[in-house]
């Protein structure tokens, strides 16, 4: 394979990856933000990396495009790609439960894929370099560049398929961000719980719903029949609906008796509109330092959510 075309190859790669990382950015760009205030790294800088990130990747794609600007374009991306291989490192030695902002499938692959999949990246940059800037390659170098190049894509593209056949999971931005503090009413009617009660060192469950929805009901129907795979899970059930309505919803289901279930009134909705909740039910998933794992945002059985707590 002809030097040139390897490198074209690899430009094209990378235009590719940045036109689809850039674009998801900007289409997401709440999202996006939600992330990077999630990261204890990015966070005080979110606002500038918003547009920052996105529009540098649309321009570095065009750069790469561009016969003139293609060897520092390639540089460019040597550094951006060790950039983010150097930061997903860091992140995932912090604490592997906190929310990728990277875009698109690319969001799907663990923090492990990401290090394989950018530390791949670094190298078919850095060999697109070499071979720009070598004048005359001997037959050995050209073999072994050759060679080196079609593993790294055969990688990439395994890595990938990983992505896109491993099951969706849904991403509300808000991943990593801690419960906030608000107060429930019991359905005593007298007692108030207030979620900054709520201990660390276990996960647990928070189902925003309305009580005569009938995914809530059914959703609870399965975790009750169930109740023995969730008994060392503590689950509290949270609705901004009245008070009546919930009281019937707790009689129903007979969940006074299951000393791991607490259900309240939110009076004020706080959960439901600080997570930005779409609909009911809304099952979140919170770590042992209370933030936000992983969300349902339909209807759950009572085995998935007892896989997800685990995770």
């Amino acid at each position: 394979m002809k030097k040139a075309i390897v490198i074209d190859i690899i430009c094209y790669f990378f235009i590719l990856l940045f036109l689809y990382t850039g674009v998801t950015k900007l289409m997401e760009m709440h999202q996006f933000k939600e992330q990077l205030i999630s990261s204890p790294l990015m966070g005080s800088m979110a606002g500038i990396i918003t547009w920052a990130l996105p529009i540098g990747e649309l321009l570095l794609a065009i750069a790469l495009f561009t016969p003139t600007f293609k060897l520092n374009a390639l540089y460019a991306t040597l550094i951006l790609m060790t950039s983010f291989t150097v930061y997903v490192t860091i992140i995932l030695f912090m604490d592997n439960q906190l929310s990728c902002s990277c875009g698109g499938i690319i969001e799907e692959l663990s923090p492990r894929q990401h290090i394989l999949f950018n530390s791949a990246c670094v190298l078919l940059s850095a060999l697109a370099i070499a071979m720009v800037r070598r004048q005359q390659p001997s037959i050995r170098v050209k073999w072994l560049t050759g060679t080196s190049v079609i593993g790294l894509f055969l990688f990439i593209g395994w890595t990938l398929f990983t992505a896109f056949s491993a099951p969706v999971t849904a991403k509300t931005g808000m991943e990593g961000r801690l419960l906030p503090t608000f107060d429930l009413l019991l359905p005593d009617s007298v007692t108030h719980f207030n979620t900054a009660n709520i201990p660390t060192g276990k996960p647990f469950v928070v189902i925003g719903f309305e009580p005569f929805c009938t995914h809530c009901q059914a959703e609870t129907q399965d975790i009750v029949q169930h109740i023995q795979q969730l008994k060392d899970i503590s689950i509290y059930y949270v609705t901004p609906y009245p008070f009546s309505q919930m009281k019937l919803f707790y009689t129903h289901y007979k969940l006074a008796q299951y000393h791991n279930v607490l259900m309240g009134r939110d009076s004020t909705a706080s959960f439901l509109f600080y997570f930005k909740a779409p609909g009911v039910p809304y099952t979140a998933v919170f770590d042992s330092q209370k933030r936000l794992k992983k969300v349902f945002m339909a209807q759950i059985d009572a085995k998935s959510l007892a896989q997800a707590v685990k995770e």
